[in-house]
């Protein structure tokens, strides 16, 4: 059985437009050392709230922040600010995309700030860092033979990412952020299911023991 043949003239090819991630986006290393320098401080100790990488949650969110002091003032460019995108240094595995405003908030040195340029949907980049580029991320990554790999800002740098419409961005994004919350809301699901399988199991063998 023959199959005719498809001609492929006048047919319009697109390939999509990649662009490194340093030409999109602003990639920061954490809060520096206690001992560079820095804006005096006369007063004392300078308290900020603190997220480090045992912070992140796997759905997007932030379980908790500690606190830090410091004799010097930190950089506005180290406040944490609403659309950042978190990356551990050592052993990447997730992409935390800040959803809110964060008040008097820095990050540890142990974190990557990729905070993304206008034209593109932080979102949409956080989808990709956390679905494509970990992989790749993985294949760049340093000291891969041993339990801790680490990654570094030349290599994160070097990413290519994908320049689609902003309109496409946004709905990536969007859906990346829906699969998140579906993803808690089904853990709950099941923990909760959990906990009653347990308290309907331990009331039927009370009862059993009582009636012995």
């Amino acid at each position: 059985m023959r199959f005719p043949l498809i001609s492929l003239k006048g047919v319009k090819i697109t390939t999509i437009k990649k662009v490194k991630l340093k030409k999109i986006a602003d990639i920061l290393n954490g809060v520096p050392d206690v001992r560079q320098p820095g804006k005096a401080n006369t007063t004392g100790e300078i308290t900020y709230n603190f997220i480090q990488p045992n912070h992140l949650g796997i759905f997007n969110d932030i379980q908790c922040i500690s606190e830090i002091k410091r004799h010097t003032s930190v950089d506005d460019s180290y406040f944490v600010r609403k659309n950042d995108i978190l990356l551990k240094r050592l052993n990447p595995d997730i992409a935390t995309l800040i959803i809110e405003d964060m008040s008097n908030t820095v990050f540890s040195s142990n974190l990557f700030v990729i905070r993304v340029l206008k034209d593109y949907y932080p979102a949409y980049i956080a989808c990709l860092l956390e679905n494509q580029g970990m992989t790749w991320i993985n294949s760049n990554i340093v000291g891969s033979v041993a339990a801790i790999k680490s990654i570094s800002a030349k290599a994160l740098a070097a990413l290519d990412i994908p320049s689609v419409d902003y309109d496409k961005q946004k709905a990536i994004g969007q859906m990346w952020l829906l699969y998140k919350k579906r993803k808690k809301l089904l853990e709950n699901m099941i923990e909760e299911d959990q906990r009653l399988m347990a308290a309907v199991i331990n009331s039927i063998t009370a009862s059993a023991e009582e009636e012995k």
